[in-house]
């Protein structure tokens, strides 16, 4: 998912204004033996990933810091970060210049504050890798597309040609939903044995994001309680797939 997809700016004055005021405030509160710490916040694949950091030193507008190595591999995969401190009213928002997983250094640039509207999800949501097949039907007609991301609240399809909708569309979506825990126990060449789980869900359109195709159609979604098993079981052995995989890139 695209790192906007969690945020919108917060301008205060312009952006080269606030960022001055930014590094102005870091600068302020650097000591001579350590510099503040600052807390790291990542949605790697969907899956909020956060630790403290340390800043290492400031350049001109650039900001180095010592950070957790599983934070180290998410950066240098999202080449993003998104920062908190209790030094700024607002969340930060930073591109990143440079990375060493090895060292777990990082080096920061273009800061702004932001909202951080990832934050506000009642629920993990995660992507999918690779996406799945999905269909979204609508007035008696059938969509296809491919399910990117999904949560008990919501899913995100992605939809080839744009198909213009309104906000509050009510919908039904309709995927095949893999078991995770029964693929990650059987051997490779039996994968195609394991059952999947044909899902329907009533959804009803939130927005259609994108200038391009795919164009991301979001939906809030009602859930059964046999659907919120799958799902929160799916959902919970996805998480520890995506740390697994951060684990196995630790240098």
């Amino acid at each position: 998912m695209e790192p906007n997809s969690y945020y919108s700016t917060r301008i205060q004055t312009s952006f080269d204004d606030d960022q001055a005021d930014i590094f102005k405030v870091f600068r302020a509160n650097q000591t001579a033996k350590e510099g503040p710490k600052v807390s790291l916040i990542n949605y790697f694949k969907g899956l909020p990933i956060t630790s403290s950091a340390r800043i290492l030193g400031i350049d001109k507008n650039n900001l180095d810091l010592d950070v957790e190595p599983l934070q180290a591999v998410a950066i240098s995969m999202d080449r993003y970060t998104f920062i908190r401190s209790k030094l700024f009213p607002f969340p930060l928002a930073a591109s990143v210049l440079y990375v060493n997983i090895r060292k777990h250094m990082v080096t920061l640039s273009k800061l702004c504050y932001i909202e951080l509207h990832a934050e506000k999800c009642a629920a993990v949501r995660v992507d999918f890798d690779p996406t799945l097949p999905a269909t979204m039907q609508f007035d008696d007609q059938t969509i296809e597309g491919a399910l990117l991301d999904i949560s008990l609240h919501g899913v995100a399809l992605g939809i080839k040609e744009l198909v213009p909708l309104e906000s509050g569309t009510e919908t039904l979506i309709k995927f095949m939903l893999p078991d995770l825990e029964r693929l990650k126990q059987t051997p490779k060449n039996d994968h195609h044995l394991i059952k999947e789980n044909l899902i329907m869900l009533p959804a009803t359109l939130v927005a259609i994001a994108g200038d391009r195709s795919p164009y991301r159609y979001k939906f809030r979604i009602t859930l059964g309680k046999h659907q919120e098993q799958l799902i929160s079981r799916y959902s919970f052995h996805r998480q520890l797939e995506i740390i697994h995989g951060l684990k196995e890139m630790v240098v």
